[in-house]
């Protein structure tokens, strides 16, 4: 009887411990952070705007707990699996002149998307699958033209005129997603780490339909895992990474037929490049990224930058 007793209050001290963390994120991508350029000289066009929220945690979505095998993800479990869901917005403008609201020839319309996402995550110390299902809207729904709006009217002296009168439309749009993650621990000092992190991923929809390939590097003080909900001291890391992506259709250069008024055609191959440094103290995260794209359709820029910063914090209970 008392081996019995024994054992369930280990049993209730381990639940007590394994607590279930979760983590809110915001992120916002802006050409407007490519702080190395003078505020008059960073560009307002391509991919000028992104607006993130999403919440990692809990068990998966129930429509993939039937094949992901494993228990909800816990500060205790090294293999688990979890859940993702985000709620965004992107930003797509012509290049302009300071001047000027009227595009240059050759260049893309306006586009917005406005989305939710939902995933499911099976994660693992070495590996990391996530299979993940969004459904938008282009065109006016996307509120993308009252978004840019708000963001000019904080500061017009550094921003192009807009308009909006030529964007894509709307279309109602889902995109059906696998992504493959692999992470190569390399061995070193006990409080510098580094890692490599190839992926792999495919994206199928009447938005987007491409398929990529990247590799990031990580060196850092204290250097956390990646994916896995981990608390611990002080970390400070630098990454850097390259993605190669092919490209079927894209929706914000293609329009919704190859006959679309604002279609400009899709380059079929395009890569992009990163640069970033992540502060991460117990469970609040700080992260600043730099990215280069390359050409995305014949008139559009041969090197388009972008910066991302992102905030993020860990609830456990």
């Amino acid at each position: 009887m008392r081996c019995l007793a024994a054992g369930l209050w280990l049993l209730a001290l381990g639940a007590a411990s394994a607590q279930s963390p979760r983590t809110v994120s915001l992120r916002i991508d802006n050409d407007a952070f490519d702080f190395w350029l003078q505020p008059y000289n960073r560009p307002d066009e391509e991919y000028t705007s992104g607006v993130h929220i999403s919440v990692d945690g809990g068990d998966a979505p129930w429509w993939a707990r039937s094949f992901l095998h494993g228990a909800p993800c816990t500060t205790k479990l090294a293999s688990c699996r979890s859940s993702h869901l985000e709620i965004g917005q992107d930003m797509y403008t012509p290049a302009l002149s300071l001047d000027s609201p009227t595009p240059v020839p050759g260049s893309r319309s306006n586009a917005g998307w406005l989305y939710l996402s939902q995933g499911a995550q099976l994660l693992a110390p070495d590996r990391s699958d996530d299979i993940s299902v969004t459904l938008g809207v282009t065109g006016p729904p996307s509120l993308a033209r009252q978004t840019q709006d708000l963001a000019h009217d904080l500061a017009p002296a550094f921003n192009r005129p807009t308009d909006w009168d030529r964007q894509i439309v709307f279309q109602p749009g889902v995109i059906a997603r696998y992504e493959h993650r692999e992470r190569i621990a390399l061995t070193g000092d006990s409080n510098i780490g580094v890692d490599v992190i190839p992926r792999a991923a495919v994206a199928v929809g009447n938005v987007t339909t491409d398929g990529e390939v990247g590799v990031q590097t990580r060196i850092g003080w204290h250097l956390h895992h990646p994916w896995l909900p981990t608390d611990g001291p002080l970390e400070i890391a630098l990454f850097t990474g390259v993605t190669g992506r092919g490209v079927a259709r894209d929706i914000f250069l293609d329009g919704r037929t190859a006959n679309d008024s604002g279609s400009v055609g899709h380059k079929p191959f395009v890569g992009s490049g990163e640069l970033g440094l992540e502060f991460r103290y117990r469970w609040a995260t700080l992260v600043y990224r730099a990215v280069g794209d390359t050409r995305s359709y014949t008139g559009g820029p041969g090197w388009h930058p972008w910066a991302s910063i992102v905030g993020a914090v860990t609830f456990v209970r």
